[in-house]
């Protein structure tokens, strides 16, 4: 007689994808960030996780009712273990990838939304005209992109400090000025009697260089409150069109915008340097070097607007 096999319940080693899984909720915590880090959707990570617990026999994850994922010491084990496996990996592929000696494949550059808008569409254009082999992914946000887990190969970054694992180039400081906008200047009946209604000023999200902290503006608007703030300059500036106050703005962003008109012409600020960086393992590679010397030498040509020489 054949006898029918029953499933047993003995843990089942995980694979490297389930690893992974486990990794982004312990990197992220969060099911809803870990999903859209993997590409896939709430319910089905949901459904992935509650399996790998099965099959492991071992719960991995918390669930407070904040909606947050805590790591069990459990999972806190396998995360640890699949983020050295991950670097390990990430490794292997940055030196394989630096033995590249070809003008061809896939190039991940991670721009400052503010600097890629404002000073590299044109150049971003020329080189993918001049290496047409070359398959140029644009990630265009503020969130450093992190290189050593091969998520960018070339970074332009707005920073004091870049890491040490990058190599490159500095190129600031960026020059700042004082900003309102045009429609609400010009109902107020000049910029004199704009900032005599005592404007809002705006700042960035959590921080202390604002320029409500500004001691000298202070002094200037007594009166003036702040009431918004942004995560970065593109919002802040947008706030600013709609008639929202004053805000420090670069002028690389905010030169020739009709839209924007400068306020206490005579101050201005510098802070922050821009860097086009990549991975001290990439810089040999040949996409990357044909990249960096392209990019330095757009940046190089619109020092004036980043320093503000061109005001």
């Amino acid at each position: 007689m054949v006898q029918k096999q029953t499933a047993t319940s003995e843990p089942v080693d995980p694979s490297w994808d389930d690893l992974k899984l486990v990794l982004a909720v312990g990197r992220s915590g969060s099911l809803r960030k870990a999903a859209i880090v993997l590409g896939l959707g709430h319910a089905t990570l949901s459904r992935r996780l509650a399996r790998l617990e099965q099959q492991l026999g071992v719960r991995l994850f918390d669930r407070p009712a904040s909606g947050a994922v805590e790591l069990t010491a459990a999972g806190e084990d396998l995360a640890a273990s699949a983020a050295r496996m991950d670097d390990a990996a990430a490794v292997a592929l940055r030196r394989i990838a630096g033995r590249d000696l070809t003008l061809t494949g896939t190039l991940r550059v991670s721009i400052n939304p503010m600097v890629g808008l404002s000073l590299l569409q044109e150049a971003l254009v020329a080189f993918s005209d001049a290496y047409p082999d070359v398959n140029i992914e644009v990630l265009g946000t503020s969130i450093s992109a992190n290189l050593d887990r091969r998520e960018a190969d070339v970074v332009v970054r707005v920073t004091d400090s870049p890491p040490e694992t990058l190599v490159g180039q500095k190129f600031g400081p960026i020059g700042y000025g004082f900003y309102a906008g045009t429609n609400a200047v010009d109902a107020a009946g000049g910029v004199d009697a704009y900032l005599a209604t005592m404007p809002p000023m705006l700042g960035y999200n959590g921080r202390r260089d604002n320029a409500v902290h500004v001691p000298w503006l202070r002094a200037e608007l007594p009166e003036s409150r702040a009431t918004l703030t942004a995560s970065d300059p593109l919002h802040i500036a947008g706030l600013v069109r709609a008639g929202g106050g004053i805000a420090r703005l670069p002028f690389m962003s905010a030169l020739d915008d009709p839209t924007l008109t400068r306020v206490f012409p005579d101050r201005s600020e510098h802070a922050y340097d821009i860097w086009l960086l990549t991975h001290s393992d990439l810089r040999k590679t040949a996409r990357v070097r044909a990249f960096m010397d392209h990019m330095s030498e757009a940046l190089r040509a619109q020092m004036p607007r980043i320093h503000g020489d061109a005001v």
